[in-house]
């Protein structure tokens, strides 16, 4: 799923399904997007809404090629986070209480890094494995539901350069800069200065290559 329609579709889920099962939005995570600036650190609040303790694991993924047709996730690890850990994994959650997840940047990226936490209520038996347990099952089990909450994290790099690149004619655009660049407004303008402005909602990360929506260019201009 592309990072834009990402957040939509989490709260959507989960107030679509609230009306099913209760316990399905008992607890959500505030914010959904979070920077780790140039101090290294963060963090997300994992709010109760519910009146029974709660067991939250924590899962972090690397998203690879963000922005793109070929965007996609990779599974990491607190052991080989290449940079990023995130801490705690596992929570138990009070009542109508909140917790904090802290977010640590070891060693800054050459270039801009973007991951996913994805926040999930489970059973005791998912949280404390047991001999025998029935580690498949979830709180939501008994109507095959289960609301994951995803947060989407960017890690700013040691040096930030912004460059950004006409690929061709065709309104492709590449970023060889260190840092994610958002496309807002794109001016089309003549000899005496004055431009055209046409809206756009695009962002353009290190390393990738971004189409954007009906535009074209003439580089012999």
């Amino acid at each position: 799923m592309k990072l834009s329609s990402l957040l939509s579709a989490v709260a959507f889920t989960c107030i679509f399904f609230a009306q099913v099962n209760s316990a399905s939005c008992a607890m959500y995570i505030y914010p959904m997007e979070v920077a780790v600036g140039m101090k290294g650190t963060s963090q997300i609040k994992v709010i109760s809404q519910d009146k029974d303790v709660q067991f939250i694991k924590v899962n972090l993924k690397k998203v690879e090629q963000p922005g793109t047709a070929q965007e996609h996730e990779q599974s990491i690890y607190n052991e080989n986070a290449s940079g990023l850990v995130i801490t705690p994994e596992k929570i138990a959650l009070s009542a109508s209480s909140q917790r904090l997840v802290r977010l640590v940047s070891i060693v800054p990226p050459e270039k801009e890094t973007t991951w996913r936490a994805y926040f999930e209520s489970v059973n005791d038996a998912n949280f404390i494995p047991l001999p025998g347990s029935d580690t498949n099952s979830s709180k939501t089990a008994n109507v095959g539901v289960n609301v994951v909450w995803g947060a989407l994290i960017h890690v700013a790099p040691e040096k930030i350069v912004t460059s950004l690149k006409i690929v061709d004619d065709t309104g492709k655009v590449s970023n060889d800069g260190t840092i994610r660049i958002p496309i807002n407004e794109l001016g089309v303008c003549d000899e005496s200065g004055q431009c055209q402005w046409k809206k756009l909602s695009s962002i353009v990360y290190p390393d990738t290559v971004v189409k954007l929506h009906d535009v074209s260019f003439d580089k012999s201009k």
